[in-house]
């Protein structure tokens, strides 16, 4: 229900005006964060002068506080009069305000989102009543306010060109009222347009709700001189609920190229403007300090490595019975040199296998590495059993001359030769590639084999790397032409026949075949397509249903997948057992298929993956 209140007090409106009655009397600095009675009658002068508070005027901020918008009009009027277009409103600027500024009628005591007017006042030409609230507010009347305080994360960020990082978060909670954000502020101890393209605010779902792109020094004011700069953020439909807490985070988006040096940034406060139930306009400054991080400059060369969207998915690849498969991509890695132009020396990789015993060594024959335009044969191949890791090699290259331009992301992409699959030996072996990006330390003199990549700048000295781990997506490699995934395990809930004083359970296995460059034929009989083993004490399992999702191609008595399909399967079982039975294990080992309905029990897929993902604990 929309509520109304008529208001009869002249003290809900001020009519700020000298005592000629002809203007009102500037005798203050304003600028950027200034508040109160001024303000209100310098922005309702200008916007009654042609000059726009785009914000003010759309009803998404009320009048009161000198924002970015507020001086970029300020600066319109200054252009406009012959004063020097500063924004700041100062003696020059105040002399031509007071020589020029007419009646100003200022309803300075409605709340904001409220219309208000005085009933009696001399030249109120407004109905006597308040209307409306704060859009999303839901506590109308109540009075409240916000506190604001500096989160512990993130700290200690180093920041890069080129790179957006979250540099700061703040903990805002709100007392006995909801509080609708109207502008935040944050305060630098630096140029901070001369490092950063855009500074963007989120909350803690990551939805942007406040963002200054192109940073320009038009979107700071200078508080003081040379040391503090501050960057007004304007917010329009967040609301924090009464008693409620919200985390924002600042985003600080860098340039790409840039003159800094390295050092260190410095957000020293957040401040928040905000509306409670009532109308009135709360302002809190963050406490708990300030949060600094570093900024890797022109003056430090540095090395990003990250994984490029094109590396290749999770999948399946097709292996030869005759001849090796050439040319298998295993991931594809980005590298940037940041300021300045270097050129990577050395590179090293690990390459993972799992799902079958096969080593790298019995899965791959030769590695390669591809960089624009160029091909590098690795120079060495190290099996890592002294690390403990089962399937584990590190693949080196260690003579490499690759040119890096400045701040360009060059792709480096690993390939590999998969042996022949001589009587499906390497069936079900899945191989990953890890890059581990480590950089220098001062334990090794800064020598360049601290680095991987190995990197040296136009001195030959070693360039740091950003210390980061990134691992491929497992490809799987299969001779005999069938390939599992997507294994899953789920129960039916346990019923217990007091008649007999037996518990029954059902238990549905589920997973997705892919066919590889054969046609592939299974069983609709459970027991000839699915083997299994058990070891449940008093407990008997027995087949229930076996189908798929997908009939095309199926035939009485067989499933049918065409070179390249994949279909999703279901498997159900039905144990019965004692209502004292302890249960155990119960799993499908292998896959049973063939290439024609005559020899559907030719192959068998196999693997500790698909034991492990397809094993049930019944009873449990």
């Amino acid at each position: 229900m929309k509520k109304f209140a008529i208001a009869t007090g002249v003290a809900v409106l001020a009519l700020a005006m000298v005592a000629s009655a002809q203007g009102y009397a500037f005798n203050t600095n304003l600028t950027v964060g200034s508040t109160g009675q001024d303000v209100v009658a310098l922005q309702t002068w200008l916007m009654s002068s042609g000059y726009k508070i785009p914000s003010i005027a759309t009803g998404a901020a009320s009048t009161g506080y000198f924002g970015s918008q507020t001086k970029a009009a300020v600066q319109a009027y200054q252009t406009a009069n012959g004063v020097p277009s500063t924004g700041f409103v100062g003696p020059l600027t105040r002399g031509k305000l007071n020589g020029a500024a007419s009646v100003a009628t200022v309803n300075t005591g409605c709340p904001a989102g409220y219309t208000c007017t005085l009933a009696n006042a001399p030249g109120n030409t407004l109905p006597a009543t308040v209307a409306g609230a704060p859009t999303g507010i839901t506590t109308p009347g109540v009075v409240g306010t916000l506190a604001v305080s500096l989160w512990s994360s993130p700290s200690g960020i180093v920041a890069y060109k080129g790179q957006a990082y979250d540099v700061a978060s703040y903990k805002i909670q709100a007392s006995a009222s909801d509080m609708a954000l109207q502008n935040l502020t944050l305060d630098f101890e630096t140029r901070l347009w001369l490092y950063a393209s855009a500074v963007t605010v989120k909350d803690e779902t990551g939805a942007v709700i406040g963002q200054v792109s192109n940073l320009n020094f038009n979107n700071f004011s200078e508080l003081t001189v040379g040391s503090q700069y501050r960057l007004s953020i304007p917010v329009n439909g967040v609301v924090i609920p009464a008693t409620k807490i919200k985390y924002l985070t600042v985003n600080v988006s860098f340039l790409p190229t840039s003159d800094r040096g390295t050092g260190s940034i410095n957000v020293t406060q957040m401040q928040v403007r905000s509306v409670d139930g009532t109308g009135v306009t709360d302002t809190q400054t963050s406490t708990g300090g300030s949060r600094s991080f570093s900024y890797q400059g022109s003056g430090a060369g540095s090395v990003i490595v990250t994984t490029d969207s094109a590396s290749p998915a999770t999948g399946l690849v097709q292996l030869s019975t005759s001849v090796q498969t050439q040319n298998v991509v295993l991931a594809i890695f980005d590298v940037k040199s940041q300021n300045a132009p270097s050129t990577i020396r050395k590179l090293n990789f690990v390459v993972r296998t799992a799902g079958t015993s096969k080593t790298p060594s019995d899965l791959f024959g030769t590695f390669r590495l591809q960089v624009a335009g160029q091909t590098y044969s690795a120079d060495s191949v190290t099996a890592n059993a002294s690390t403990g890791l089962a399937g584990s090699s590190t693949v080196s290259f260690t003579t490499l001359t690759i040119p890096l331009a400045a701040d360009t992301y060059v792709p480096v992409k690993l390939l590999a030769d998969v042996n022949v699959d001589t009587n499906n030996a390497l069936d079900g072996t899945s191989a990953s590639t890890t890059l581990v990006a480590s950089g220098n330390s001062a334990a090794n003199g800064g020598t360049i084999t601290a680095n991987n990549p190995g990197i040296e700048d136009s001195s030959y000295s070693a360039v740091a790397i950003n210390s980061a781990t990134f691992t491929s997506n497992a490809q799987t490699f299969t001779g005999s032409g069938l390939n599992a995934s997507g294994l899953a395990v789920t129960y039916g809930g346990l019923n217990t026949n007091s008649t007999t004083g037996t518990t029954s359970q059902k238990v549905f296995f589920a997973f997705n075949l892919t066919a590889g460059n054969n046609p592939i034929y299974l069983s609709s009989v459970q027991g000839t397509a699915l083997s299994t083993s058990t070891n449940p004490s008093g407990i008997t399992v027995t087949a229930s249903d076996f189908s798929d999702t997908d009939t095309s191609g199926d035939s009485s008595g067989n499933f049918y997948l065409s070179p390249g399909q994949t279909k999703s399967f279901t498997a159900t079982y039905t144990a019965i057992g004692l209502s004292t039975a302890t249960g155990g294990a119960f799993t499908i080992n292998a896959i049973n298929f063939g290439t024609s309905t005559g020899a559907l029990a030719s192959g068998s897929l196999t693997s500790s993956a698909l034991v492990n993902g397809l094993k049930a604990v019944l009873f449990h």
